[in-house]
């Protein structure tokens, strides 16, 4: 009996033990975790009106091993690192308009993650059996339909704060460090767009531009302001905002309508144009801007009407590459 007795008191102590200990154990592998605090977005759907930003605490695994991923910006820091470096084996992406440098994750040895980066795959993310899921601003509203249908899976919002653009990257590249045990890979990144920034930004303050920030899709064109999606021209680059009374706010994606005659009475110094059409399609529309209206703008006639990379712009902000590429688009003002 007093055999029985203490076998029971030592399996309660190592139950009690084992309890205290901060791991995840729903699959084969064991994981450490940590925890961290992010705004999600709690909808019942894409098209929710009544979505609420909540803040919470996520426990998250520390170095998961299959991981998907809904936002090609952080695909781009990933693979920048290297999946390899990272102890990553499996990883499922949105396969639809993955830009060209990422189009190796379009085969069949990577999940597939999503039908597009607003709307999650969840029969095929069952399958996968994700130990983390990334997910972001296009896919945010998923946050609760992710944690219910996957059985409870570590959902970690991502998203670029526009309004913060270089930070929102940094702290980003801060919380994937800490995921990644450590990894100071990471850091080195943010060496490098930290320095770049700063110094473009130095060129910058000194020339005094006054910058318009524009989209073409189609027939229309969008503009862009201070905290806009586009916002790290003004705030992190220091352009001056050529009409600072529009297009702001992370809310406004789509910008404000604005015709020829506008950017003609505005007359700014510098035009950067993203061409939306060639971002996701083989066709371009910012060859609507060649007309005499905004050639004959200060922009025009010396040649700072500048057509920015639509994927790094549009389809992959918030990644590594993807900034450097941007900081190079606006030193071309300099290089005219």
């Amino acid at each position: 009996m007093k055999k029985i007795v203490s076998s029971l008191i030592l399996i309660l102590s190592i139950v009690v033990l084992t309890g205290c200990v901060n791991i995840v154990d729903d699959k084969d592998d064991d994981f450490e975790t940590i925890t961290i605090t992010q705004e999600v977005t709690k909808a019942d759907s894409r098209t929710d009106e009544n979505a609420t930003k909540e803040t919470i605490s996520e426990v998250v695994p520390v170095n998961p091993k299959n991981v998907a991923v809904f936002d090609y910006g952080i695909l781009d820091i990933l693979d920048e690192v290297g999946l390899e470096t990272l102890g990553i084996e499996k990883l499922a992406v949105v396969k639809s308009n993955l830009p060209t440098y990422l189009s190796k994750y379009s085969g069949q040895t990577y999940g597939i993650a999503g039908a597009s980066l607003f709307e999650p795959s969840f029969d095929e993310l069952d399958l996968f059996d994700a130990d983390l899921v990334i997910i972001s601003g296009r896919s945010a509203w998923a946050y609760n339909s992710l944690k219910k249908e996957l059985n409870n899976v570590a959902v970690l919002s991502l998203a670029v704060d526009n309004t913060d653009y270089l930070n929102s990257v940094l702290d980003n590249l801060d919380i994937l460090k800490q995921i990644f045990d450590g990894n100071t890979a990471f850091d080195a990144l943010k060496t490098t767009l930290s320095t770049k920034t700063s110094e473009l930004k130095e060129m910058v303050s000194q020339s005094g531009l006054k910058a318009l920030i524009v989209m073409t899709n189609g027939s229309a064109i969008s503009g862009y302001g201070i905290g806009s999606r586009f916002g790290f021209v003004h705030n992190e680059l220091g352009f001056v905002a050529a009409d600072d009374k529009f297009g702001n706010g992370d809310t406004n994606a789509h910008g404000d309508n604005i015709s020829f005659e506008y950017i003609s009475e505005l007359n700014p110094d510098v035009i950067f144009v993203v061409d939306r059409t060639a971002a996701t399609s083989d066709d371009t529309s910012s060859q609507i801007l060649d007309v005499t209206l905004v050639n004959e703008t200060n922009a025009g006639k010396n040649n700072r009407v500048i057509l920015l990379d639509s994927t790094a712009w549009y389809l992959v902000s918030g990644g590594y590459n993807s900034t450097l590429v941007m900081i190079a688009d606006a030193q071309k003002v300099f290089n005219r």
